[in-house]
């Protein structure tokens, strides 16, 4: 795949779903997990690769000297302003940017994350090492993301790639820890919990390409799971339930 058409894509795809992306509620669940996990303090510079619509960066701010949050979609950044400026944050900046090849020098920031943002990268490889080289040391690495198991993820991969073109592929629990091993990282910490959206809400902020085709996937998975999301039907509404697992290390 061709880097710079991804990158026009997922620029193309964001620009459409910034609006609907901030309004899923469940995208601020467990931010105080993410923040317990990494000591957040008034001591901490923060980088947030690829901020999105800035929930995570605006947390973080709370806890720390300053937060710096990196995407290359400005529709996104645009909606992340608005959130600052709602809560009122003043020690968080944001900047257009390519998280391959980050603009910063080596050793900068103590806490560097990256949440929903793997499963978008073609080379996550290059992502994580420059995510380190960006840290300093005893910093703390974070990345978060859905992770299934290696037999749910060629089914997860077609419904992820129906909804959002700019899916490239979400990374097993295996294979995440290869991609730390491989850069270095040694005693890798897990953690996890679940995000459940409803399915109608999940595809008013989507872009499929074929609706049709993916709500059938998804409805047709209520009580088996091939898809790994562990699909539920509560009084006529279906809820998917996302594993989210947080991949934690210091360098």
């Amino acid at each position: 795949m061709d880097t710079i058409d991804h990158n026009k894509n997922i620029v193309k795809q964001f620009s459409k779903q910034a609006i609907g992306y901030s309004s899923i509620t469940s995208h601020s669940d467990s931010l105080e997990k993410l923040i317990s996990i990494t000591s957040a303090s008034n001591k901490d510079k923060v980088l947030d690769i690829a901020c999105g619509s800035g929930i995570v960066s605006c947390e973080f701010a709370k806890h720390t000297s300053s937060v710096i949050g990196i995407d290359m979609t400005q529709e996104m950044l645009d909606e992340a302003k608005k959130l600052q400026t709602k809560q009122k944050i003043k020690n968080v900046s944001w900047q257009i940017g390519d998280v391959e090849n980050l603009p910063y020098d080596d050793e900068t920031f103590s806490i560097v994350i990256s949440r929903f943002g793997f499963h978008h990268f073609l080379n996550p490889l290059k992502v994580l090492s420059e995510m380190k080289r960006v840290c300093k040391p005893d910093g703390v690495l974070l990345v978060v993301d859905v992770s299934l198991p290696n037999t749910k993820i060629e089914k997860y991969n077609k419904m992820e790639k129906n909804r959002d073109s700019s899916h490239v592929a979400a990374l097993s629990l295996t294979e995440f820890s290869t991609l730390f091993s491989k850069v270095g990282f040694k005693n890798l910490k897990s953690d996890f919990y679940t995000m459940k959206i409803e399915l109608e809400e999940q595809l008013e902020a989507s872009f499929p390409k074929d609706l049709n085709a993916l709500k059938n996937m998804i409805i047709n998975d209520v009580g088996i799971n091939n898809l790994g999301v562990n699909v539920i039907k509560v009084n006529n509404e279906y809820f998917i339930n996302y594993p989210v697992h947080i991949f934690s290390v210091k360098k």
